[in-house]
């Protein structure tokens, strides 16, 4: 929050089951339009090549979500 605070787009990864607690969070904190990028609950217990394979499918997510914040 605090790059975005300070012009530097981000995207803030957040699992599925904690989706709503970062929006609520974000709003929260002054940011509703926070960008936040979901992917599949859990991260933690995985192996690395799982949380890799979950990385890699939220790239473009985080791809769109950096190009809109760009264009803004």
């Amino acid at each position: 929050m605090e790059l975005e605070k300070r012009g530097i787009p981000t995207v803030t990864l957040c699992t599925d089951e904690f989706l709503q607690l970062g929006r609520s969070e974000a709003a929260s904190l002054g940011m509703p339009a926070l960008p936040l990028a979901q992917v599949p609950h859990p991260l933690g217990g995985q192996t690395r090549e799982q949380v890799l394979s979950k990385a890699e499918a939220a790239l473009e997510q985080v791809r769109k979500l950096l190009t809109a914040a760009a264009g803004a």
